[in-house]
């Protein structure tokens, strides 16, 4: 969600009403019926269905619940694909709703829905462009309704580097992930579960704000260059040069070049971020809680390092980190040319995105 619906959503705050606890579940529960019905829909294609069993399992469900979705995917499977169809008793109205009351990040599922929904042809497309728009209409309402809350959580992190107007929208995104992924029958009220999304994005703005340091334009096009440089001689030569190497191949000054790959490369600093879209995944990943030994992010195995890091995140991640800062590729992406590529919106790319920056810190924490 981009921040113009945002201020869609909050125009008419404070003239929303807020709700009890039976409307607000009355709203969780069309949000799921919903769901459960346009993934009806989709699920006659198989390839969504298996799409979403894929993505599913890359959540790393609990066992039980996801050993429940696949025995009956199987079962549903073999009674299509075998004589004994007379004997299914699966249909693809149950497996919708096994997986909406999964405990998974549900907005990734309707993403998925979205991206093949022009798939459908006639009446199946209609119907499943209705229950999109009932879907977000009933997750908008629930989010409206529970403004103050998420207002209440800014106005506490307020004098720490963000004004509160970035700080509302931040913790609306909050809001809004933690109803996309609410469920019911876990027990406890939406605004209970919704208060740790909202102070969850409004740190992580704040943690990232913080680690922000503007680079000079001249500094910039130093980085790109050595960066280039480092990129084709690991092509032509197995290895990544040193400064000396850099310095003779660009006929730039070495101290140069040193303070360049300074930069780039964080080493000794790494406890001091360093970030800017555009540049170097190090950066990204810099922060005061990873004490990374500089002999891993040196100017010859850094990037090694990263790699190997970057590998271990799910396909659809690897694809935006690498594309975002032009790992292996040579040039970078912005968020809204990635975005067309998987398939979602140009919020959830850039959602995506700085979930795997997280995931590589834990990475490295873990490895070193």
């Amino acid at each position: 969600m981009v921040p113009e619906q945002i201020n869609e959503l909050t125009f008419h705050y404070p003239h929303t009403d807020l709700i009890d606890a039976k409307t607000e579940r009355s709203l969780a529960i069309k949000m799921d019926e919903a769901m459960i019905k346009l993934g009806e829909i989709m699920f006659a294609h198989d390839h969504v269905l298996d799409d979403v069993i894929e993505l599913i399992q890359e959540q790393q469900q609990d066992p039980h619940a996801l050993d429940q979705l696949i025995t009956q995917y199987d079962l549903w499977l073999l009674a299509k694909h075998t004589r004994h169809s007379h004997l299914n008793t699966v249909d693809l109205h149950q497996l919708s709703r096994i997986v909406v009351k999964l405990e998974s990040d549900r907005s990734q599922v309707f993403d998925l829905y979205l991206q093949h929904i022009h798939e459908l042809k006639g009446r199946l497309y209609k119907q499943a462009q209705v229950l999109k728009r009932r879907y977000e209409d009933y997750r908008n309402q629930l989010v409206q309704a529970n403004l103050r809350l998420a207002m209440h959580v800014a106005r506490q992190y307020t004098g720490k580097g963000m004004e509160l107007e970035e700080l509302i929208q931040e913790g609306t995104l909050g809001l809004i992930k933690g109803a996309e992924r609410y469920n019911i029958n876990k027990g406890y009220r939406f605004t209970t579960y919704a208060y740790w999304w909202i102070q969850q994005a409004i740190k992580g703005a704040l943690s990232e704000k913080r680690g922000i340091v503007r680079i000079p334009t001249n500094v910039t096009d130093r980085i790109v260059k050595v960066e280039r440089c480092k990129y084709e001689f690991f092509k032509a030569n197995g290895r990544y040069p040193n400064a000396k190497e850099i310095s003779s191949i660009l006929g730039m000054d070495v101290d140069h070049i040193r303070s360049t790959l300074a930069v780039t490369n964080v080493g000794d600093s790494i406890d001091e971020p360093i970030y800017d879209e555009g540049l170097t995944m190090q950066e990204s990943m810099a922060s005061e809680s990873i004490a990374t030994p500089s002999s891993q992010l040196d100017e010859e195995d850094g990037e090694a390092f990263l790699e190997k890091l970057i590998g271990e995140l799910p396909k659809r991640q690897q694809f935006i980190v690498r594309l975002y800062h032009g790992i292996g590729i040579g040039q970078t992406y912005p968020f809204k040319e990635i975005a067309p590529q998987i398939g979602v919106t140009l919020e959830r790319t850039r959602q995506l995105y700085h979930e795997s920056i997280r995931q590589l810190k834990l990475l490295a924490e873990h490895h070193t």
